[in-house]
């Protein structure tokens, strides 16, 4: 028997035969050409890329039934596949160096994959995985590798391999995945959205796994502590099947939460909503009691085209989630992405340091034409419910003031076409730098309501990438500074009789609501939509009172450390059966 630690990204417990999927790289040979061999290399290497566009249209057209997530992240894998720089790039090594195609596209991808690891933003970092995955499919196809699936998969298995990838997860029978693991990922890694989605149990992070692993093996896959063991032992083997079925059964009875109010027991409401990536997840938000969406992130209508969406096209899509989520509130941000990973319709410098570059709200202002085409989408959709918009990576209330000017642009585009719309659409800005942190009593002032994106205020806090494996054990959501911040934040608000709404994983995370109740008054906890019946059945089972002597001491321990110890001892004291791992898959959870 073997143990090995990852990242948990999928809670769970899943027991079976492993599959090894062979995600190794191929090895690379240099082979210098002569200048008249370099036309037929370049046409080589132009050739192998459509196989490779052949094979994911071949793969979109076998899966019977594709969730609108899915086919968006295909459809981005195409788009990587057209991209000039990459193409250009190894055209280029091929020409100058006189160098073999799967060579110069090795140097690609090299160069490509020092700058991604410069990148301070989770979700745009784990695009690496995606572009390394796209870039050793066509090196395979150069070199004549059978691009192995997973289609044929017709037994219950669990998978074990390097990285997955968005097509492999699509054509997969989903009926016989017991559980995944791979070598590489994150907390934002799209194995962990789509092993959540299907109640899959996941770890992702555990280097070296395909090493000690081989198809047939017995696995389990311990998606709650992050654990693979492989070939376990009787005792253990006994062991995991009670932590699994008792867990199931916890499951189950959290959902009872779900027609519950939330609020807590003294008679405090908090809304309980989902953060979601595309029109398909507002089902989730709804079978999990969810209350509304408290975060759409926009970038998919964006990464996934092969054109930048048209105001129709934002429209539609706006106006489905509206109408799907009647009468509950949907909070639109604008699009949020930055120099890190560049929309290919755009012209774009290469930055030193894009996590500081122009990003956010940056990019929108710098491009008012598709940050009004943007606004006058959501505009319209607001005709159809409740919608608020939320603009991302705000600095000072200067930058929302310009935002808002564009805002009144677009309602004078509408209003001159006699399109109807929410006159009073609230407007809110995010909170995740420490400059907007610091300054929110003047940002206060030009909006109806924040938003604390908990992700990027921690990093930004304490300069920490937190899926940089040398520096990640510093990120701490309980660090001193940090609470010192938001307890600041609430306090200003409420001074102001605004709004307060968190929707970083802070909100979403059961062991953090107690604090955050203590911290200020919080009108709204957005998360994603498993997580909502957890945070409510905690939520139900406090005062505010009591919420508020937990955060008062909390708020005077020096260290992070020391910060983190007394909540964890809280909250498994408070809740064992949610909490104490040594009860939680006990009789005590039934």
């Amino acid at each position: 028997m073997s143990k090995y630690s990852g990242i948990p990204v999928s809670n769970g417990v899943s027991i079976g035969k492993a599959y090894l999927l062979d995600r190794s790289k191929v090895c690379v040979v240099k082979r210098s050409l002569a200048e008249k061999e370099i036309p037929a290399e370049i046409v080589r290497l132009r050739e192998a890329i459509q196989m490779s566009k052949d094979q994911l249209r071949d793969i979109k057209q076998r899966a019977s039934s594709v969730a609108e997530k899915y086919a968006i992240i295909l459809d981005t894998y195409t788009l990587l596949l057209e991209d000039d720089l990459l193409v250009n790039e190894t055209i280029d090594n091929i020409k100058q160096d006189k160098i073999n195609a799967e060579w110069a596209l090795s140097r690609t991808l090299d160069k490509f994959t020092s700058l991604f690891n410069n990148i301070n933003d989770d979700y745009l970092k784990g695009k690496r995985d995606d572009l390394d995955l796209v870039v050793h499919g066509i090196i395979k196809n150069l070199i004549g590798h059978h691009q192995e699936s997973l289609v044929d998969i017709d037994e219950p298995v669990v998978i074990i391999t390097h990285a997955l990838s968005p097509s492999d997860t699509i054509i997969m029978n989903k009926a016989f995945i017991l559980g995944m693991a791979t070598e590489v990922g994150g907390k934002t890694s799209h194995v962990g959205i789509f092993a959540s989605a299907l109640g899959i149990p996941a770890v992702v992070g555990v280097p070296g796994l395909t090493q000690y692993v081989n198809s047939g093996d017995m696995v389990i896959i311990d998606g709650l502590d992050g654990e693979v063991i492989i070939n376990p032992d009787e005792d253990t083997l006994s062991h995991y099947r009670t932590k699994q079925k008792n867990y199931l059964r916890y499951e189950r009875k959290l959902l009872d939460n779900i027609t519950l109010k939330s609020e807590t027991m003294d008679g405090h409401t908090v809304q309980l909503m989902g953060n979601i990536e595309s029109a398909h997840e507002a089902k989730a938000v709804r079978k999990y009691g969810g209350e509304g969406i408290g975060l759409y992130r926009t970038e998919f209508l964006y990464l996934g085209a092969n054109s930048l969406p048209t105001e129709n096209d934002l429209y539609a899509n706006f106006k489905s989630v509206v109408q799907s989520m009647e009468p509950y509130t949907v909070v639109i941000r604008t699009l949020d992405i930055g120099a890190d990973k560049q929309l290919q319709q755009l012209d774009h410098e290469t930055e030193a340091n894009p996590a500081l570059g122009l990003r956010g709200i940056r990019l929108s202002l710098k491009k008012p034409d598709i940050f009004i085409r943007q606004l006058k989408g959501i505009l319209r959709a607001s005709l159809y419910g409740r919608v608020k918009i939320l603009y991302p990576m705000i600095t000072s209330m200067d930058e929302v003031r310009e935002a808002n000017h564009c805002l009144e642009q677009a309602k004078k585009e509408l209003k001159r076409a006699q399109i109807p719309f929410d006159e009073k659409i609230p407007i809110g800005a995010m909170i995740e730098t420490p400059s907007a942190a610091l300054t929110v009593d003047s940002i206060l002032n030009v909006v109806d309501f924040i938003s604390i994106g908990t992700n990027d205020l921690i990093q930004y806090i304490l300069a920490v990438d937190r899926i940089n494996e040398n520096v990640a054990h510093l990120y701490q959501p309980y660090h001193p500074s940090v609470l010192k911040i938001l307890r600041q934040v609430f306090e200003t608000a409420a001074d102001k009789g605004k709004h307060v709404a968190i929707c970083g994983e802070m909100g979403g995370d059961p062991m953090a609501t107690f604090l955050l109740l203590g911290l200020g008054t919080v009108h709204e906890l957005s998360m994603e939509p498993h997580s909502i019946p957890k945070v409510k059945k905690i939520l139900r089972k406090v005062t505010l009172d009591e919420a508020r002597k937990i955060a008062d001491h909390a708020l005077s321990l020096s260290t992070a450390e020391e910060v983190n110890q007394f909540i964890t001892n809280e909250m498994r004291t408070r809740f064992p059966s949610d909490f104490d791992r040594d009860l939680a898959f006990g009789e005590k959870s039934a």
